[in-house]
């Protein structure tokens, strides 16, 4: 697959041959950020931290979203960390557990994102997951620089 666009350098290069797939991919990625249900902060620290997890240093930052350069930082340590609110940890032990094995998540966790968001967020918080796991995984195979799906 990397050898398709061994020469892309950004998503939006290496799916050009993949238009059918790829405009419905990152409008539905895009949407994501727009939720009433779920903040784009916490999306966009749950999306940082599941690209930490899956060993991606893609180039790829949503800096609308005012995250502090504090929670960029303490993103690797965020249990022990001052700043992040319980909303925030509550989603962000939810995202360490989706991206390592989806079927570990327990009741607990998927109470506490429901105790911050309602069923709706938890759904929301799933949904947006697989999607920045396809992202992430898409960049690293295709060894891309850069992914240009912004957010807004």
């Amino acid at each position: 697959m990397a050898d398709i666009n061994a020469d892309a350098g950004t998503y939006a290069r290496a799916t050009r041959s993949l238009a059918e797939i790829a405009q419905p991919f990152a409008a539905l990625y895009r949407a994501f950020w727009t939720l009433e249900s779920l903040p784009a902060e916490t999306l966009e620290l749950c999306r940082l931290r599941q690209a930490q997890l899956l060993g991606s240093d893609l180039a790829w930052r949503h800096e609308q979203f005012g995250l502090s350069a504090q929670q960029r930082e303490d993103l690797k340590h965020w249990p022990s960390s001052p700043v992040y609110s319980d909303a925030e940890k509550a989603c962000l032990e939810f995202t360490e557990i989706h991206a390592m094995d989806a079927r570990a998540i327990t009741d607990a966790q998927a109470d506490a994102v429901k105790q911050h968001y309602g069923d709706v967020g938890l759904v929301a918080l799933v949904q947006a997951l697989g999607v920045f796991d396809a992202v992430t995984r898409l960049g690293l195979i295709w060894d891309l620089e850069t992914l240009e799906l912004n957010a807004s």
